[in-house]
């Protein structure tokens, strides 16, 4: 061979050998790239799926502790407003006894006032019933004397008319004998 065509076959040879490796390599190239891209694509729509479903989670898990906050609001409004109405409740409680008390110290002051006056009351009649009794008793001991001082007037009057009646009497035998002797 010559030398000449040495330059001419080996880099033939391996133009040849390195087409057929590329092509081999080109065909499979393309088939590598195209099971790359699909597994790339197939990680990202697992990707994004896993995405959609953690979100869809993570939305639920939102949803319910919106719902239970929501419902926590609810409780703890509800419990603030029994605390308010009780508070309220308590509060006028207090005032409508406090008025009730009020008014039943006034009840017993007018009371009291009312039991001083009819003490003050009885004790005038009493007073009075006393001055009464003495005056009765003072007047069936007056009574008695005077029934007394009836009696002994009238013991005194016949008395005296007795002795108006002697004196007439005597009188009239002194006329009459007057009389007889004229």
């Amino acid at each position: 061979m010559k030398k000449s065509n040495v330059y001419y076959l080996a880099p033939l040879v391996v133009l040849i050998v390195f087409g057929a490796y590329y092509w081999n390599f080109k065909s499979g190239y393309d088939a590598h790239l195209a099971q790359i891209a699909a597994h790339e694509k197939a990680e990202r729509t697992e990707k994004l799926r896993l995405e959609a479903v953690s979100r869809e989670a993570a939305i639920h898990d939102a949803l319910i502790a919106q719902q239970k906050r929501k419902q926590e609001r609810q409780e703890r409004d509800a419990r603030d407003l029994k605390q308010k109405d009780d508070k309220e409740n308590a509060t006028l409680t207090a005032q409508k006894a406090d008025q009730e008390s009020q008014k039943l110290q006034r009840q017993v002051e007018k009371l009291t006032k009312d039991v001083e006056t009819e003490k003050d009351e009885i004790k005038k009649i009493e007073a009075e019933n006393k001055k009464q009794v003495e005056e009765e008793a003072f007047l069936k001991t007056y009574d008695k004397l005077a029934q007394d001082n009836q009696a002994k007037m009238a013991a005194a009057l016949q008395k005296i008319a007795d002795a108006d009646a002697a004196e007439a009497k005597a009188a009239l035998l002194a006329a009459a004998e007057a009389k007889k002797k004229s």
